[in-house]
């Protein structure tokens, strides 16, 4: 029996659609609990990204410092996670930090927020097509098997979908089971790197030995890939029990849990490859690599599974979440009426789900065309993410004052907090353009620019025609 209700034709910047509901359905309320919307914002994070992938590309630039950089990092997005709850203590919507941003920024504010939020969920999605073939491709040859990565690719999106367009309940608990299972695996291959090494601290990392500026600038804007996500909370409004309290508390506790992670892993992995052949830059499987050298060959498959289980968790959470940022934005008109449907017998965005996966899909097959590796497709999907994240996270900085003075509960603390925040940014964003780094990575700052250049186009074409529409 169909679900859908139509009604006559709407006109949406100067063409005309038929919706898709009568009225339209509401996504299920009071449906999820504080450690389901914990769950989804770690999920999304992918706690076990970094130890597994990210940690090489980290000591690459901080070296030494690594562990610092992630600090620096969690302290800059601590700032911004308390501008974030100024709107999350006080309001819910289903629509995350674009909401916040299109009510206190304005329309086109509100715009570039939405566009900035598409482009990193979209790539940190996409990165995972590289991230999952990587690892089963990895996985079957030590079974002596070969694993096609556009294979991967294919089953990978066919299950992300059927999670996300069912249940996002089932969603969120299979997130929080698998991405566990993969923690606990890690921490005990770090937990036997530190035993063997005894209580003393590493003097090394201490002292912050070698450490360059300019290479914990780039460490810190890597490890921005690590933390993104830890917002996502903030989408399930609708749907998340005493919304008001669950998602700011889960907002914050991302972020301390996040980094308190993957400070131990940074300081468990330099110190373990210490006095290696093999420096821990050199390494595509460094939780391999350290699993041999302490001992302990048999963590390796279950490293090989938690890993599969994070990307799949992230990549799931990017579908979940990103749909409900273009669920906000097609209620805003920046899409087509048909795209703001919600499956009735499931309560789930099913149109804004298909879009924010195909839009995952189209990225990564365009780098497997263009003949891109799995790991760099996952390097640079991770990259080019990183600039809609700060640009959005800048965005709030701004928006939080704005908010609190227009409802007359602001004071100096809220402009010093907005003010730090900003600064923080600052670091991650002036090392994405300067020093250049080398192709085709140096690229990247400018197409995001086009993007967003395009997107706002977009925006301002709308908005004439509306005018247009509307004058007699």
């Amino acid at each position: 029996m169909p679900f859908l209700l139509f009604r006559p034709m709407v006109t949406w910047a100067g063409i005309r659609y038929v919706t898709a509901v009568s009225e339209p359905a509401r996504l299920r309320s009071n449906s999820l609990s504080f450690p389901e919307v914990l769950a989804t914002s770690i999920a999304l994070i992918g706690l076990s990204m970094t130890p597994v992938l990210i940690a090489p590309y980290i000591f690459a630039g901080a070296g030494n410092a690594s562990w610092l950089a992630y600090i620096f990092a969690g302290v800059m997005l601590l700032f911004v996670a308390l501008n974030l709850n100024q709107f999350a203590r006080r309001s819910t919507g289903a629509g995350s930090m674009y909401g916040y941003a299109a009510a206190y920024l304005g329309t086109s504010g509100g715009a570039l927020a939405g566009w900035a939020l598409i482009w990193a969920y979209v790539f940190v999605g996409a990165s995972q097509f590289g991230a999952m073939a990587l690892f089963i491709g990895n996985l079957a040859q030590t079974m002596g098997l070969h694993v096609p990565a556009l294979a991967v690719v294919a089953l990978l999106a066919i299950v992300l979908y059927t999670l996300a367009f069912r249940d996002i309940a089932l969603s969120t608990i299979i997130m929080l089971v698998l991405e566990s299972i993969s923690v606990v695996t890690i921490c005990i291959i770090i937990g036997v790197v530190l035993v063997r090494h005894g209580p003393h601290l590493d003097q090394a990392q201490l002292h912050l030995q070698g450490m360059q500026g300019s290479g914990i600038g780039l460490g810190i804007a890597t490890a921005i890939f690590s933390f993104v996500g830890f917002e996502c909370a903030t989408a399930f409004g609708e749907e998340a029990r005493n919304p008001l309290i669950t998602i700011p508390r889960a907002v914050v506790a991302s972020v301390i849990i996040a980094t308190l992670f993957f400070v131990l892993c940074l300081y468990g992995e330099v110190l373990g490859m210490r006095g290696s052949a093999t420096t821990l830059d050199k390494l595509s499987a460094p939780l391999w690599t350290l699993a041999d050298l302490y001992k302990v060959p048999f963590f390796k498959i279950p490293i090989a599974l938690g890993a599969i289980f994070s990307s799949f968790s992230v990549g799931l959470a990017c579908v979940t979440t990103g749909a409900r940022i273009i669920l906000a934005m097609a209620r805003k008109q920046l899409f087509p009426p048909a795209v703001t449907a919600v499956q009735r017998r499931f309560a789930t965005p099913y149109v804004a789900v298909a879009i924010a996966l195909i839009a995952m899909l189209v990225v990564a097959l365009a780098m497997y065309a263009a003949g891109v590796t799995p790991i760099n497709v996952f390097n640079y999907c991770g990259t080019l993410s990183a600039f809609g994240f700060i640009v959005i996270y800048g965005l709030i900085a701004l928006a939080a004052p704005r908010y609190l003075r227009q409802i007359g509960d602001h004071r100096p603390i809220d402009y010093v907090i907005a003010a730090l925040a900003l600064v923080f940014l600052l670091v991650p964003a002036v090392t994405l353009f300067y020093p250049a780094p080398p192709p085709p990575t140096n690229a990247f700052a400018y197409i995001f620019l086009v993007y967003m250049a395009a997107g706002y186009l977009w925006f301002a074409f709308l908005r004439h025609t509306a005018a247009r529409i509307r004058t007699p």
